[in-house]
């Protein structure tokens, strides 16, 4: 999708790319890999799913939600520049605000969250600073982030940029505005939170031909290694995940 303002996604309509974030779902989401990154980390955390406090930031359809739903938590907060969350996904959060994530408050009180994911949001705002900011105030003492951002590292994206000297992630056909290297990350958002694991998300994708082939048997030996698979990961690799705690 194009970069929109603000306020052009406000005021889109049917048949004018609204239709797109009526359907949309980031890779993570679709690919299963947030789920499953989800659960791996709330679970070493929290022993109950049904009483965690968890905001969606940026849920678009609320595919997310709906994955997460049918795993136990109950507990479903979303909040969005505007709704395009399903009829049926809708059922899932028993809250939902809009609000420009860029500029606005978040409409909680102090530590009211245990718990926030924002999969392929953050790269998207035009002030993704100010939203890391309020995300803080809003978790509970050492409640859990986990966002993704575009893989800058990876061998594709190093190889286009030395051709083009730009980034497919930042193609002039989406919308990615705001880059995040590990530095920046280490600059702006580890001033609030305590990085606790690194994830990469490897689209199925990647596996497929004679080359692919050869990966996945790679790729599957790793398990063994995690450094290696974590190497494999940083290379192959389309999303970064980043999982902190307050």
């Amino acid at each position: 999708m194009r970069y929109l303002t603000a306020e052009e996604i406000k005021e889109l309509k049917e048949g004018d790319g609204r239709e797109i974030l009526e359907n949309c779902a980031g890779k993570s989401v679709r690919d299963l890999f947030a789920v499953k990154i989800f659960n791996n980390y709330i679970d070493k955390f929290f022993k109950n799913r049904t009483v965690v406090k968890l905001l969606d930031l940026g849920p678009a359809s609320g595919v997310f939600a709906s994955q997460i739903g049918q795993v136990g938590y109950k507990n479903i907060y979303g909040i969005d520049i505007d709704d395009y969350v399903t009829t049926d996904n809708k059922k899932l959060f028993k809250e939902f605000r809009i609000a420009d994530l860029s500029w606005e408050k978040l409409p909680w009180p102090d530590n009211f969250f245990q718990v926030a994911t924002a999969w392929c949001v953050i790269p998207h705002l035009e002030n993704p600073f100010h939203a890391i900011r309020e995300i803080h105030r809003v978790l509970d003492k050492n409640g859990i982030l986990i966002f993704t951002v575009p893989n800058l590292g990876s061998k594709g994206e190093i190889e286009r940029f030395k051709k083009t000297r730009d980034f497919k992630s930042y193609r002039a056909t989406n919308n990615h505005i705001v880059i995040f290297t590990e530095n920046i990350i280490k600059k702006t958002v580890l001033k609030f939170f305590k990085l606790i694991g690194v994830e990469y998300h490897v689209r199925p994708k990647i596996f497929n031909g004679f080359r692919g082939k050869i990966r996945r048997v790679i790729y599957i030996l790793s398990e063994k290694s995690p450094p290696i698979k974590q190497w494999l990961g940083s290379r192959w690799g389309v999303n970064v995940v980043y999982i902190l705690q307050k």
